[in-house]
């Protein structure tokens, strides 16, 4: 039996993975598609490789639609040819849920991991993304009622960052492991897991990192980067900095700091799940800035923010994003760390995106199959 898989970004990589381990034990299969590390690790074998897929924003993806375009329709002739028997995709919703919708239609069950931000900006989807999905499995509890009406089977399984993130982990052990001066303070900075957004931001925000060293002398920066071409483009822009950039392991860097700077986006909820105080700063292409901002819904950009409902984290978006905001924000943070009322907050999100993921997700996945 023929498995078709597909994760295009980062978090569908970390979110599908777990749930693949599991799936693998009880649904014996070739299990091949569009993968990234933690995919590959768990057992797929990968046609394509998942940075081909990351790019983000409505006017950026215009230079790459070429490529996208045909590895959508080599994914469409291997799902036919290859006689898969089910097509399991994650996140990067504009492309896979076109594949997923190919496969209903050729008879294949169609599940998609991570319901489209639809609570958030353009909800008229639902009734085509019904039409494309034979399941969707969601991540957050106020999900599935989103679609009610719109016979598509939904199930909430929680979050899987929940229970894989420790809550306030003593930084003394990473900074170990890293080598980290153990009495400095120290600054994670996550620019992005895209190209585009890497050369958007990070000037930005070392811009923002030197003018707090001239405030602490003593202040280091940490900055993962998601694959070997961002490492080499980081590395670059870095210099002669105090920085010191690694390959992967971004939630060792989060946990080895005082504070996170960061690009909007899952690893905002990582950096909150696991109690450290956050700033994220965002920017895009103004075009698209301005198309995104007449459809969004909410008051809020960063997930943190909108389960909460409220300004748990300070979000900088576009025009706003500049460095002398950033460091006002985290001028704080770092001297003080995470106030209880930050924490009582993080342990109510962390209650109730918690429960068993892997296995209501690969139950749910099992009866579809």
């Amino acid at each position: 039996m023929q498995i078709c898989i597909a994760a295009g970004e980062v978090s569908g990589d970390q979110i599908l993975a777990p749930i693949l381990s599991r799936l693998t034990d009880k649904v014996p299969a070739v299990y091949s598609g569009i993968a990234g590390p933690r995919l590959i690790e768990a057992g797929v074998y990968p046609l394509f490789p998942m940075e081909r897929l990351s790019v983000m924003g409505l006017v950026e993806i215009l230079p790459r639609i070429s490529e996208l375009l045909s590895i959508q329709k080599q994914m469409k002739h291997f799902l036919t040819t290859a006689e898969c028997s089910a097509l399991i995709t994650c996140d990067s919703p504009d492309f896979n849920l076109a594949l997923c919708g190919h496969a209903k239609l050729a008879g294949i069950p169609a599940i998609h991991v991570v319901s489209p931000s639809v609570w958030a900006w353009r909800s008229d989807r639902i009734p085509k993304i019904a039409k494309q999905l034979d399941a969707l499995l969601c991540v957050f509890p106020f999900e599935p009622a989103l679609y009610a009406g719109s016979g598509l089977r939904c199930k909430y399984i929680g979050h899987p960052l929940a229970s894989e993130i420790s809550l306030d982990p003593d930084p003394a052990s990473y900074r170990a492991t890293l080598g980290l001066p153990t009495n400095s303070a120290v600054l994670a900075i996550l620019p992005g897991s895209r190209v585009s957004e890497v050369k958007r931001l990070l000037p930005i925000f070392l811009e923002a990192f030197d003018r707090l060293v001239i405030e602490r002398p003593d202040l280091v920066a940490i900055i993962p980067a998601a694959n070997k071409t961002l490492y080499e483009l980081i590395q670059a822009k870095v210099e002669s900095r105090s920085c010191l950039v690694i390959h992967g392991r971004a939630r060792h860097a989060m946990a080895a700091s005082n504070a996170v700077l960061l690009a909007s986006g899952t690893a905002a909820l990582e950096s909150v799940l696991m109690g450290r105080p956050t700033v994220a700063a965002y920017r895009m292409n103004p075009l698209t800035y301005r198309l995104v901002k007449r459809k969004l819904k909410t008051d809020f950009v960063t997930l943190p923010n909108f389960i909460a409902n409220r300004l748990l984290i300070p979000e900088l978006i576009q025009d706003e994003a500049t460095p002398d905001a950033i460091v006002q924000r985290l001028r704080l943070s770092l001297n003080e760390g995470s106030s209880s009322k930050f924490l009582e907050q993080v342990r109510m999100i962390r209650t109730s995106l918690s429960g068993p993921v892997a296995e209501c997700a690969v139950e749910f996945i099992n009866e579809i199959l």
